[in-house]
C-alpha cells in the first residue's frame, strides 16, 4: 500500500509520536523545512487519514476496571462502528466469530450498563463473554470523540456511566 511518503513525513510523524505538543517551529527547526511547509503536510496527513492528534487522559481521571468483550453477532460491521465512535472503547476488531472490544470504566457496574446500552443499539448481537482485568496506573487513554452524543442516553441520565471526559466537560458547562 503506498503512501506517498518522504522523509520529513516520516521525521514528522516520528516527531509528533514522541512529543504531539511540539510546536510548529520546533518541527521545521528540526527538519529543515519552513513553517509553512510543516503545516502543509500536517493538514494533509491528517486529511489524507494518516495523522490525528487527540488528547490522552489518564485512568485516574477516567478509571482504570477494563474489559475485553467477545460479542457473537450478524453484524460485526455495525457494532465495530458503534464501539468505534465510544471513547470508553480502547479498541475493536473484527474476527471470524464476531467483534472483539477492550472497554474501560470507573466500575464492573457502568461497564454491564454499557453493554446493556449496546444490546439496546444493535437486536444483530446474539451472545457476548466477557474478562474483567484492570488497566495499569498512570496509562494514558486516548480521547477519541471530542463530541459524544450520550446526553440523550438513558444510561447516563440514570448514573449507570459517570461519562467520559468530553461529555462530563458538556455537563459541567450547561451548569453555568
Amino acid at each position: 500500500m503506498a503512501r506517498n511518503f518522504d522523509n520529513a513525513d516520516i521525521k514528522l510523524i516520528q516527531m509528533l509520536t514522541t512529543d504531539g505538543r511540539t510546536s510548529i517551529s520546533k518541527l521545521a527547526e528540526v527538519t529543515g523545512l519552513s513553517y509553512t511547509a510543516i503545516r502543509n503536510r500536517i493538514i494533509r496527513l491528517i486529511n489524507k487519514g494518516y495523522l490525528e492528534i487527540k488528547p490522552f487522559v489518564n485512568t485516574k481521571i477516567l478509571g482504570n476496571t477494563a474489559a475485553i468483550i467477545r460479542f457473537r453477532t450478524k453484524n460485526p460491521e455495525k457494532l465495530a462502528e458503534i464501539l468505534s465512535k465510544c471513547n470508553k472503547s480502547l479498541g475493536v476488531m473484527i474476527n471470524h466469530d464476531g467483534v472483539i472490544a477492550m472497554v474501560y470504566s470507573k466500575n464492573k457496574i457502568e461497564i454491564a450498563a454499557f453493554i446493556s446500552r449496546l444490546i439496546s443499539l444493535d437486536p444483530d448481537i446474539e451472545e457476548y463473554y466477557i474478562e474483567y482485568g484492570k488497566i495499569p496506573s498512570n496509562t494514558m487513554i486516548p480521547i477519541k470523540n471530542p463530541a459524544p452524543s450520550c446526553e440523550n442516553c438513558l444510561y447516563y441520565q440514570l448514573k449507570l456511566c459517570s461519562g467520559c471526559l468530553p461529555l462530563l466537560r458538556i455537563k459541567n458547562n450547561n451548569r453555568k
